[in-house]
């Protein structure tokens, strides 16, 4: 799994949820979600890559998704066969 792959995986989840346009996602340098946005996000996200990221938790409701993505990939290197 590439860091490339899991980074439109988080614009996919994302565009799922709030029914944006992947363009107006990947234009923003941050993506503000309200709390059931976010809660749903993270819930799919930990669900396709079974892990668990901690997000769900979090106070914050803004996220980069670059570093996100560098964050996950992180957390699957050694995890997923490809």
């Amino acid at each position: 799994m590439t860091s490339t792959f899991i980074r439109q995986l988080i614009v996919h989840t994302i565009c799922n949820v709030t029914g944006e346009e992947p363009k107006t996602i990947v234009a923003l340098d941050e993506v503000e979600l309200n709390t059931r946005d976010w809660e749903q996000v993270f819930s799919r996200l930990e669900a396709t890559l079974d892990i668990h990221t901690g997000m769900l938790s979090s106070t914050s409701r803004s996220i980069s998704i670059d570093a996100l993505a560098d964050s996950l990939d992180t957390k699957l290197v050694g995890d997923i066969i490809l």
